[in-house]
């Protein structure tokens, strides 16, 4: 069962006050997706994962937690043009932006958390340009953040298996399987190299869809 209250927070740019969307509870019927997205009910809960404070815009997981680099950035013409994008969701928007600000910050990881999750968005909508778009975007942050010794996930590996995903779904085929074959002798986690062969069976078929971790469990009997 999921669990969703209203709580008022104070924007820490604007310290306006306002009412949000808060997660309280909720629970995972299923299997998640091999970019990890979480099955239902998780999976429909969004909209409680980004703030967006309705007088200045700013967007993050929490508006009241201080930011010194986000007043910078929401003043900035790409950040107000991204939140009001129409090619986008509302909602991809917000994720957007907070991934302008997780990048002034310094927190890569992050960022390409933010693009992930816009992605989602973007494919419940049937935005499929923008979701690839964001995906793209994805992919360029893990970079970033592999770089600066951030890893987008504490489990060995995974953070390869979700760079393989977002590179199959954008249709970067080429490049999804120069992943595997370059970062595939360091993983020792039978469930990521189990993960990592369906999405080479994927990859070989052209397969741009969305598939679950499941899947690559029967595929792998």
């Amino acid at each position: 069962m999921t669990t969703i209250v209203h709580r008022e927070a104070r924007c820490c740019l604007c310290a306006m006050q306002s009412e949000f969307l808060v997660l309280a509870s909720t629970n995972r019927m299923g299997s998640p997706d091999l970019d990890t997205r979480p099955p239902e009910m998780e999976r429909s809960t969004m909209r409680t994962w980004v703030q967006q404070c309705p007088n200045c815009g700013y967007c993050a997981s929490e508006v009241a937690a201080p930011r010194p680099e986000a007043r910078a950035v929401v003043g900035t013409l790409e950040y107000k043009r991204q939140l009001d994008d129409p090619a986008f969701p509302p909602l991809a928007n917000s994720f957007l932006c907070k991934a302008l600000i997780e990048s002034a910050c310094g927190e890569y990881s992050a960022e390409a958390w933010a693009f992930i999750h816009a992605a989602w968005v973007c494919d419940d909508s049937d935005h499929l340009e923008q979701a690839i778009a964001c995906r793209q975007r994805a992919v360029e942050a893990i970079a970033r953040a592999e770089e600066h010794g951030q890893r987008l996930t504490e489990q060995e590996g995974a953070g390869t298996a979700i760079l393989v995903d977002l590179l199959r779904r954008s249709g970067r085929f080429d490049k999804a399987r120069r992943a595997i074959a370059e970062r595939c002798g360091t993983i020792a986690d039978d469930i990521i190299l189990r993960v990592l062969d369906f999405q080479m069976w994927l990859i070989d078929q052209d397969d741009k869809s969305c598939h679950t971790i499941a899947e690559a469990y029967e595929e792998g009997k």
